[in-house]
């Protein structure tokens, strides 16, 4: 019964791994596509406040750059711990890298969002110099 849960367990996590991978992918090509906007748009608008508006842009754009890119040299860091070759702390060894891919898990999760809402306020911020009233 506890294997069949470990491993329903193990299915969750990485089923939500492969979610954050997902997204993660998405959201750099989305971040491509507002670089390539927020270029646009500084051509467009090169007086002041024009100017000012696309630095607001660029700084949140150069936030989710690190989130991104930065992400996957957090992780690599991260040291495993020591394989126990005893058979009777296989368990305990189990759960504590379950535990730990959990945080990560969950750190990615919460970096994925905070990376959405930048990327959210840069597309706010290339539509309002893209209205007419600019």
């Amino acid at each position: 019964m506890q294997a069949a849960q470990t491993i329903a367990g193990y299915a969750d996590l990485f089923s939500s791994l492969q979610s954050v991978q997902a997204t993660v992918q998405t959201q750099i090509e989305r971040f491509q596509r507002l670089m390539t906007d927020i270029k646009l748009a500084a051509g467009a608008h090169p007086d002041e406040a024009g100017a000012r508006a696309v630095g607001n842009a660029a700084l949140k754009l150069h936030r989710a750059h690190a989130l991104l890119y930065g992400a996957g040299e957090a992780s690599a860091s991260v040291t495993s711990p020591q394989i126990q070759t005893d058979p009777a702390s296989e368990e305990v060894d189990l759960q504590h890298a379950l535990g730990e891919f959990s945080t990560l898990l969950s750190h990615s999760q919460n970096t994925s969002r905070e990376v959405t809402a930048l990327l959210d306020g840069v597309e706010q911020e290339i539509a309002q110099l893209r209205s007419p009233a600019n």
